[in-house]
């Protein structure tokens, strides 16, 4: 469970903001408006987060035409690495599949794209503790973490970013993260960093196959059904970019936007692993609103089978 709380700032003469293109300029943009506004946050309690169960041991077998998993746990951290098979793959003794997304095969990057979201969550559920306050929050193409926030303290940014960096994620350098101490007291900081979950190949859905291309219509009826099942009001339904043929796949593109609290996307998030949904967050952009409440701008790619 999660609770999501606003922190409110004494109030500013307001700015407006002017948005810059290019991801490195929107981060530095979002670093300016925060530090020139106070605007709304929202704290954390990664004590109140809800941990994944642990999952059961069972044997490996790598298998590149293996369908897809789904969520991995990915606490697992591994300080022993063994090569196995004749690609020399890296994988630990708890099954994580050490090896960076671009160097994944096609259908292990569907894996690890539906595992993203959940990762991100439960990676924030370890890093942030309570009284840290988030302005914005993005994660992007399976690869990139972005936020803006709050702390009373710089030590709590710095064990921010320490656990952060233990759990595999490097960070850029200033100005993309840094910390800044601000006028009306504690320490503003913004964050840009590039994951690196590993992919758990012991995952219980690894053998379960992707649903079939006549049943695309109902897992998109399944994702909207959930989410709203999760508290979050759409303010436009999911709407599709793009769509193509890879091999055996089919790779849909579509995009989507609601609101809610965190707490609402974070049990989002865990309902769709638990009903085995298929459906991988491509792009996630949470802006704090007023209240609890956030602004949730997602792309999501459902990818189906001939």
């Amino acid at each position: 469970m999660i609770r999501i709380n606003l922190l409110r700032e004494p109030r500013q003469k307001p700015k407006t903001e002017r948005r810059v293109p290019g991801k490195i300029l929107a981060v530095i943009a979002a670093v300016a408006v925060v530090a020139a506004a106070g605007g709304a946050l929202w704290t954390f309690r990664a004590s109140l987060f809800r941990k994944a169960p642990p999952s059961q041991k069972r044997e490996i077998t790598v298998n590149k035409e293996a369908a897809p998993s789904t969520f991995a746990k990915s606490s697992m951290l591994e300080d022993v690495v063994k090569e196995v098979s004749e690609e020399g793959r890296k994988i630990s003794a708890d099954g994580i599949l050490h090896l960076a997304y671009g160097e994944l095969s096609s259908p292990e990057k569907i894996d690890y794209e539906v595992l993203f979201a959940k990762n991100v969550v439960e990676l924030l559920g370890r890093a942030v503790p309570g009284g840290i306050g988030l302005r914005s929050l993005e994660a992007d193409n399976f690869q990139t973490l972005y936020a803006v926030g709050l702390a009373p303290s710089r030590e709590m940014v710095e064990n921010v970013f320490a656990t952060l960096k233990a759990h595999n994620v490097t960070l850029l350098p200033r100005p993309l993260t840094q910390i800044t101490a601000n006028r009306s007291g504690g320490y503003r900081f913004a964050l840009t960093g590039k994951t690196d979950f590993g992919l758990n190949l012991t995952d219980s859905m690894v053998d379960a196959p992707l649903p079939p291309n006549v049943d695309l219509a109902r897992t998109l009826q399944s994702f909207v059904k959930t989410a709203r099942e999760n508290s979050i009001t759409f303010v436009k339904m999911p709407s599709k970019v793009s769509g193509e043929k890879v091999g055996a796949y089919f790779r849909y593109v579509y995009l989507w936007s609601g609101t809610g609290t965190y707490k609402n996307f974070a049990r989002f998030v865990a309902a769709l692993h638990q009903a085995r949904q298929y459906v991988a967050f491509k792009r996630i952009s949470i802006n704090a609103l007023s209240g609890a409440n956030v602004k949730i701008e997602s792309r999501v790619i459902v990818t189906t089978r001939e």
